[in-house]
């Protein structure tokens, strides 16, 4: 028999249930889905991958900086990503077992994994905030599928993490603009956004110095979005770069003498512009984007042409992510050595929104079965080359 306190537990219980399935949507649950597909291949490629020269070097950096030896940081990155690497092979026992420190690998690469797969939920956000679930979908689903970012987030790799701090930092100044038409203290409102952006801007440059360059578009569209507060957006984004120094500086342990060593020895810019009249950066951009898979190539070449000829397609959800693209695209020209070829994956999440955001209009316009056949056909064949390259690391 039931009391009136057991009715009163079953309506509280039968409330939560309601409220977390208004929480959780079907959109999110099929997007959780594609993730945990992204974490399995990237899984896949751990456990048939060994531990590169590379990255134990990154991890031997990376334990010498915790004990205050030699540090870890050089002409182009910080030490962050010595320290992601660093840190699990401490906690978890392997540098007392260096000689087998491949057999570590899989909590090596665990923080690489996870600014994957956060990049990756970064992405799906932006993108269905921009174009709406489907738009969401379709940018996930070439990230989800994208062996640039599986073997990235699968290894011991500045790029990963440069990206997810250089995504995050546009589109926090973005979403911190929006909220300068608010009739309020916008600069007091706004801290948890600033303490966001400046964790971003700390991300981005850490990973590689060379990625400061990502703050000048951020500060653009912060005054082109807020220009109604265009002092307010100024000192937010000022806040910002001071919260992001100071998170830089704790990487150094709060030593003045080394932080300003590095400040000053880093290589923060070598831009060649005569590398625009060479052949050989944009063979590499043929290159990173063919295996990356054709069918994104495919797909950038038909949405390019019609952000180019259709006028709906040019808005700011997808000039802003073009915007940076490009930018980073001529970076990666101008910029030699390590810089140049690491803008090229820093672009990748940003060229992914782009062609997300324009094949929504494509598949909303009356040539939508065309639209729905190219853009269906794309993820499917990305999808199925993704695959198809995992499994041959098997053989």
């Amino acid at each position: 028999m039931l009391t009136p306190d057991s009715v009163l537990v079953i309506q509280q219980d039968l409330l939560l249930r309601a409220a977390i399935r208004s929480r959780i949507s079907v959109h999110q649950l099929a997007s959780l889905a594609l993730l945990l597909v992204f974490v399995a291949q990237c899984l896949w490629f751990m456990a048939h991958v060994p531990l590169a020269e590379v990255e134990g070097s990154y991890v031997e950096e990376g334990l010498l900086h915790i004990d205050q030896l030699p540090q870890a940081d050089s002409a182009d990155r910080s030490p962050l990503v010595s320290l992601l690497a660093g840190i699990p092979a401490r906690v978890f026992g392997g540098e007392e077992h260096f000689i087998r420190l491949d057999d570590y690998r899989f909590v090596i690469r665990l923080p690489f994994l996870f600014a994957g797969v956060m990049l990756g939920a970064s992405l799906w956000y932006v993108a269905r905030r921009l174009y709406g679930n489907l738009g969401g979908y379709i940018a996930l689903a070439l990230y989800a599928f994208s062996p640039m970012a599986i073997t990235r987030s699968s290894q011991v790799d500045p790029e990963i993490i440069g990206a997810w701090g250089a995504f995050g930092l546009i589109f926090t100044a973005i979403a911190v603009a929006h909220t300068l038409y608010a009739p309020r203290e916008v600069v007091l409102w706004n801290w948890r956004r600033i303490l966001l952006m400046g964790l971003a801007i700390a991300i981005c440059v850490a990973a590689q110095f060379a990625l400061w360059i990502v703050l000048v578009p951020a500060l653009a569209f912060m005054l082109w979005v807020g220009y109604v507060r265009p002092g307010a957006a100024a000192i937010i984004f000022g806040v910002a770069c001071v919260v992001g120094l100071v998170i830089l500086w704790a990487l150094y342990f709060f030593q003045p003498a080394e932080f300003s060593k590095a400040l000053a020895t880093a290589n923060w810019i070598e831009f060649a512009p005569r590398q625009f009249a060479s052949r050989a950066p944009y063979a590499l951009i043929g290159v990173f984007l063919l295996r990356n898979g054709p069918g994104l190539l495919l797909l950038l070449a038909v949405t390019l042409g019609v952000f180019l000829a259709w006028q709906r397609t040019r808005y700011f959800g997808t000039v802003a992510p073009l915007i940076v693209s490009v930018g980073l695209l001529a970076c990666t020209i101008g910029m030699q050595h390590y810089g140049g070829a690491s803008f090229l994956f820093i672009a990748l999440p940003f060229l992914i929104l782009f062609a997300g955001g324009v094949s929504t209009d494509m598949l909303e316009s009356r040539y939508a079965v065309l639209a729905n056949a190219l853009v269906v056909g794309v993820l499917i064949a990305n999808a199925m080359l993704s695959v198809y390259g995992l499994l041959r690391l098997s053989h």
